[in-house]
């Protein structure tokens, strides 16, 4: 696995949220949160950052770029982050369609999902990547088992990142790509789920995180894939009056 820190990659900036809808959502995983979304209208999520990955509006053109050959190498990275978030969010939007499968023809199902990404963000200015990632999931597709940055959510253990979180080297990098894996995970239910434009505000990545510590600690022998699932399906708006228990 690559030894290149997720934290590293991703800026920290403000969220800005010019002209958009934020609501509310609360989150019955374990333990109980409160987190805010964005509901973007009309139009697909708009780009607001070219180094920003994690919020979902990472910016289409910056993914592209950095797919180039002859990028520099920080875009590069960055293109690689993006392309496991985009598989983290697919991951989650195929389990809440109830469609997931995973397969280990990596190359083969990667080079159809960006072949997609690609095709949307060629044609589209100020699009994010968010958007390109709801378009590719429009069909859905066997995802690959094992990520780009050499992590397996059905095998991965609550006990190994758990672990992996007191670790260094590999095993802290593979913490810290579950923790930003999950987070692309629940996005890509929210969008099945409620809305195909709802983005979770990047600010609330971290309750995210803390209930997946919390829960993981509790249940060592669980997967991330199946820890992650259930504090996803436990999101829900606050105009969502269904049962709460």
């Amino acid at each position: 696995m690559s030894d290149i820190a997720i934290e590293s990659i991703v800026h920290r900036e403000m969220m800005k949220n010019e002209a958009n809808i934020v609501a509310i959502i609360r989150v019955f995983a374990i333990p109980l949160i409160a987190v805010a979304i964005t509901i973007f209208s009309p139009d697909p999520a708009v780009a607001i950052s070219d180094r920003k990955i994690e919020d979902a509006r990472f910016a289409c053109t910056s993914f592209m770029k950095g797919e180039s050959e002859k990028s520099r190498p920080k875009d590069i990275a960055r293109a690689q982050v993006a392309r496991f978030w985009v598989v983290g969010f697919l991951t989650g939007a195929f389990e809440a369609e109830q469609v997931l499968k995973f397969t280990d023809e990596t190359d083969v199902v990667e080079g159809g999902i960006f072949a997609k990404i690609k095709e949307f963000c060629s044609s589209r200015d100020k699009v994010s990547i968010h958007a390109a990632a709801v378009y590719a999931g429009e069909t859905p597709y066997p995802v690959p088992t094992v990520t780009n940055l050499d992590l397996n959510p059905s095998d991965y253990s609550c006990a190994a990142y758990s672990d992996g979180l007191d670790s260094r080297g590999n095993e802290k990098s593979r913490a810290k790509a579950a923790e930003f894996w999950a987070f692309a995970f629940v996005q890509g239910t929210m969008t099945v789920r409620y809305h195909p434009r709802v983005v979770v505000a990047v600010s609330e990545k971290r309750k995210i995180v803390r209930a997946l510590k919390q829960s993981c600690a509790r249940n060592p022998t669980r997967t991330l894939l199946d820890q992650t699932a259930e504090i996803a399906s436990r999101v829900r708006p606050e105009w969502d009056s269904g049962d709460w228990d």
